[in-house]
């Protein structure tokens, strides 16, 4: 299971418009309410997603808000990501069955329809005020040396930001993961490396593909720092710098990250890079999980949080507060909250497959 090239803005506005989700665009500072909507990502087979929210001013949680707040019903599928608008409103993005599915982040009453038109195994999703862009990796794969799937047919899906009208699908190569819009760029993670879209030419064109020449494999995430430097994760390497305003890779450092999927994240002040890595034993029993911190001016690692088996990372920018999970697939996670240093300052218990959060 599973900010344009205009970067003469405040840094203020860069952490407001980046970590709700880790992946946001260059927006205005809206007033925050300390909350963080927790994902949990359910088993695949069992369309068991649920969603809680929790409170960081009374360090309390309130689990399956979604079915409280509609009428008991279901999400009815796997939640792999989110993202909050400036509105308010959190995309979900699912599958089994693929949809994205839009709440009220506070209450979480379901918002209109689902889309559902024109995705394929959706992965990530971000917006501005004008689109909606969703990576997916469709349904084409080969397998490679390592007995993976690696999905051939990638693409970006974009929709009206206001009707959800589908509008244009972008071929991105294999393996489409992340997306990170700045200003009128939209970076995916691929196979290939990060690949660049134009989003204010209407044909929608790719501007190039940045790849550091020390980085093997695959990138998979992103997310960018206080300083306004893109971080990517390469599962296979670690981290790669890159400069925004001339698209180029500036250096790798070497950190665990996790091999699935790659999520990373920028603390709360937007000074460190923060991925998560669980080591498994022969019988693919989790033995050991950590929180790793970069830090983003001097690239120095550092172990923040240990545990048994970590399956996500997420920093508020509200508290800077680190949260992270012991994950089950087959029973609720524990919720595991800790100051910016590690120190534990909430245990609680979540849903089933705990890995996302959302901050608003």
């Amino acid at each position: 299971s599973r900010l344009s090239a205009t970067l003469a803005i405040t840094l203020t506005t860069i952490i407001a418009a980046t970590f709700t989700s880790c992946s946001k665009d260059e927006t205005p500072v809206i007033p925050s309410e300390n909350l963080a909507l927790v994902i949990n990502q359910g088993n695949f087979t069992e369309q068991s997603a649920s969603l809680s929210l929790y409170d960081e001013t009374s360090n309390t949680i309130t689990n399956r808000v979604y079915e409280t707040a509609n009428g008991g019903i279901s999400i009815g599928a796997t939640i792999i990501s989110g993202w909050v608008d400036n509105s308010k409103n959190a995309f979900l993005v699912c599958n089994y069955p693929d949809k994205i599915e839009i709440i009220d982040a506070k209450t979480a009453v379901k918002q209109g329809t689902a889309i559902t038109d024109h995705l394929s195994n959706p992965r990530a999703i971000t917006g501005d005020a004008t689109n909606l862009y969703v990576s997916n990796w469709s349904t084409e794969y080969v397998v490679n040396e390592n007995y993976f799937y690696e999905y051939i047919n990638s693409y970006i899906a974009i929709f009206d930001a206001v009707t959800h009208a589908y509008k244009k699908s972008v071929a991105v190569g294999t393996d489409a993961e992340g997306i990170l819009l700045i200003g009128t760029k939209l970076y995916v993670a691929t196979k290939a490396g990060i690949v660049v879209i134009n989003t204010s030419d209407p044909s929608f064109p790719i501007v190039t593909t940045i790849r550091h020449p020390n980085a093997a494999g695959s990138a998979k995430n992103l997310t960018i720092d206080k300083y306004g430097k893109i971080w990517a994760s390469f599962p296979a390497t670690g981290l790669v710098q890159i400069e925004p305003s001339t698209n180029t890779a500036l250096s790798v450092v070497n950190v665990p990250v996790d091999g699935m999927d790659g999520y990373i994240c920028t603390d709360g002040d937007g000074s460190r890079i923060l991925t998560y890595y669980t080591t498994f034993n022969s019988s693919w029993m989790p033995e050991e999980a950590k929180i790793y911190a970069v830090d983003a001016s001097t690239k120095t690692v550092s172990t923040l949080i240990t545990g048994n088996y970590f399956y996500g990372v997420g920093a508020s920018p509200n508290t800077g507060n680190i949260f992270t999970a012991e994950v089950s697939f087959s029973s609720n996670s524990v919720l595991k909250v800790s100051d910016s240093s590690g120190a534990l300052v909430k245990s609680a218990t979540a849903g089933i497959g705990t890995s996302r959060y959302l901050f608003f």
